[in-house]
């Protein structure tokens, strides 16, 4: 089984959703690349992951992974840890402290770090930090890491940004990018990157959790639409996690998945079910219909 698809994801690794073992989460960036897995996506606001990506990259004899991170939102201990600056002296100490973690000359692909509360102003700025990062060969490329604002979009028709990763907007509860994004990056020639294939977790191991006691940012109807899943994934013979990933490879268009499994048992089971492929097209179209619900 090719995993060509997929992109290890580090935010669960590093630990901002709750505490991890070093070691374990070193061994899964092992376990990915011994797997197949290609590419590595950190971000210096994922508490330690560049660490411990950098740790994994001097233990790994195999050839070089695609490495990419992100600039503008600051190191947080939690995900909800959110602080961002986006200064020219700012984005210039993050990403070379970024290189100093991963110990890599360069990034393969630089991210501008959740631009979605951004003003116009500050994201020409940034934009023009960035491609002076590049210039200099800090980074390959670059990409836009996070739900972009409208005005976004002229910068990546034009071409300056090569990748555009999303969250939340292409998973079994909620698909608005199949007819917005995804489309329109296959217009402009940008590559596509589907993170939180869970949603945040509630299409995994927190989905009790988050039933009894929603974080402020879950809409309840997410929630409603998550037992809707379970259930069908009862019925199905599978796990929930399970019926999102293989959602997530019944999709026709060609993308890459961000993955965000936390320790080796975590990846273990994210790449058993990936490895059963697509979904029967009829399980396929009930997940979308519940998809589409209120989207």
């Amino acid at each position: 089984m090719s995993f060509d698809q997929l992109v290890l994801g580090t935010a669960g690794i590093g630990g901002i959703w709750g505490a991890v073992v070093r070691e374990d989460s070193i061994q899964t960036i092992l376990q990915a690349l011994e797997a197949g897995i290609t590419a590595i996506d950190t971000a210096p606001a994922y508490r330690d992951a560049e660490e411990m990506v950098g740790a994994a990259l001097r233990q790994w004899t195999g050839p070089r992974p695609f490495i990419s991170s992100k600039a503008g939102r600051l190191p947080g201990q939690t995900a909800e840890d959110a602080h961002y600056d986006y200064s020219r002296s700012a984005m210039w100490r993050s990403v070379e402290n970024t290189l100093h973690q991963l110990q890599v000359d360069s990034l393969d692909l630089l991210f501008l770090h959740d631009p979605e509360g951004m003003s116009e102003l500050e994201f020409a700025s940034a934009v023009t930090v960035m491609q002076e990062l590049q210039q200099q060969k800090y980074t390959r490329a670059l990409g836009i890491g996070g739900n972009p604002p409208s005005f976004a979009w002229k910068w990546l028709e034009q071409g300056i940004f090569s990748t555009l990763m999303e969250f939340n907007r292409l998973n079994a509860i909620q698909t608005p990018a199949l007819h917005t994004s995804l489309p329109a990056c296959a217009r402009a020639g940008i590559h596509y990157y589907a993170a939180s294939p869970l949603y945040m977790g509630l299409l995994g191991k927190s989905l009790e959790n988050f039933s009894t006691m929603p974080p402020a940012w879950l809409p309840a109807a997410a929630v409603s639409k998550a037992r809707q899943l379970a259930l069908l994934a009862e019925e199905a013979g599978m796990t929930l996690p399970t019926l999102a990933h293989r959602f997530l490879l019944s999709i026709s268009s060609i993308y890459k998945v961000v993955i965000g499994a936390s320790n080796p048992a975590e990846l273990t089971a994210t790449l058993q079910g990936f490895g059963d492929g697509p979904l029967p097209p009829q399980l396929y179209e009930k997940i979308l219909q519940i998809s589409q619900e209120n989207q």
